[in-house]
């Protein structure tokens, strides 16, 4: 999946997903006009946000889906979901297998955590592959 930046500040955030902790002053390390592939999507508290690299960072993070546009909404082969119920902070996230499966995954990437980060990362050559054809 691929998606496009139209926004990079909390300016342009609905008041849902300001309440999870971003202001108007926020600035993502996103820039506008330029592509991104998504390697995760999550719905946490009924904001849906992608995992992606942003511009000039090296490790994976969650970013708002409203500051982006969709340009390419096939996903890759082999994401998987999981709905975890409308009762818990984490609704549902689907994307590659050890983000879905391994409960621990999505909370060590958060954490940076060094196999968590690993793992992402072969991942993401992975769907990088599946994502040039």
């Amino acid at each position: 999946m691929k998606i496009k930046c139209i926004a990079n500040s909390g300016d342009k955030l609905s008041n849902n997903t300001r309440a999870l902790g971003n202001s108007v002053e926020t600035r993502y390390s996103v820039k506008i006009g330029e592509s991104y592939t998504v390697y995760g999507q999550h719905l946490y508290k009924g904001v849906l946000s992608y995992l992606l690299l942003g511009t000039n960072e090296n490790l994976p993070s969650w970013y708002p889906a409203e500051l982006f546009e969709i340009t390419d909404s096939l996903l890759p082969l082999e994401w998987y979901f999981k709905f975890f119920g409308y009762e818990e902070n984490l609704i549902g996230i689907w994307g590659y297998r050890e983000l879905v499966e391994v409960h621990s995954h999505h909370d060590d990437l958060i954490e940076r955590e060094d196999t968590a980060v690993r793992i992402f990362l072969k991942r993401k050559k992975e769907i990088d592959e599946f994502s040039k054809w």
